[in-house]
């Protein structure tokens, strides 16, 4: 169980990652791909383990929007095998 503090350190981490990714000339879709899933993963964990309260005030303090949110959580799912999910 992760806490409100790790899972935003673990997140920013994880967002500023993928825009040094971004900004660091020509990566692969894969590399972006693999950053993004865990991302997505975090924000499954991040469901699970913070109240509503805390989850909402999570995406607002990172910037992330609800359509973004969902589109990290979809991108885990593509990316996992039927039974791996969490």
């Amino acid at each position: 169980m992760k806490t409100f503090d790790e899972l935003k350190a673990l997140l920013a981490q994880s967002l500023r990652e993928l825009a040094q990714l971004a900004r660091s000339g020509p990566t692969t879709i894969e590399e972006r791909h693999v950053k993004e899933q865990a991302i997505g993963q975090c924000c499954y964990v991040a469901e699970e383990d913070l109240s509503p309260s805390e989850l909402t005030r999570l995406k607002k303090e990172l910037g992330l929007s609800e359509t973004t949110w969902r589109a990290y959580k979809a991108r885990f799912i593509e990316g996992s095998s039927p039974g791996e999910l969490l």
